[in-house]
């Protein structure tokens, strides 16, 4: 196969990969819109890595019932994952950059819920670990 063939199966597989996950969070939330801000956005352009990018505005979509659901979605994509990064619009600019990787073996937590409210603060995630500089 050919270094172009592979990037097109790539792409392919990309646009499948975003076809299920949004599908799945539309669900429990909007999409942002040219006219609104929605409760998340997934990132449309293939960069040439094996992942798909969803900004959450919304912190209910960090569910972990809604994790783990997006666990299955990219399950099916062995290689892949799912990178959610948390852009809560009244907080860019006063939270650090956060979020999830969310792998078919597991889920690497680098949300930081100080800064969360009270009710997100406890959320826990199964067979998650923390990032480390290796991630």
């Amino acid at each position: 196969m050919s270094h172009n063939g592979g990037e097109a199966v790539q792409a392919e597989t990309f646009d499948r990969l975003i076809d299920r996950v949004g599908k799945l969070l539309e669900q429990f939330g909007r999409h942002d819109s040219l006219l609104e801000m929605g409760d998340y956005s997934i990132y449309g352009d293939y960069w040439g890595f094996p992942q798909v990018k969803v900004t959450v505005e919304n912190l209910k979509l960090l569910r972990p019932d809604i994790v783990e659901r997006l666990q299955g979605v990219v399950a099916d994509f062995p290689g892949w994952e799912i990178v959610v990064a948390v852009a809560v619009p009244e907080h860019i600019s006063d939270w650090p950059d956060m979020g999830l990787y969310i792998r078919p073996h597991e889920i690497i937590d680098g949300l930081q819920r100080q800064y969360f409210p009270a009710e997100y603060q406890t959320i826990e995630y199964a067979g998650s670990r923390r990032g480390t500089e290796q991630d």
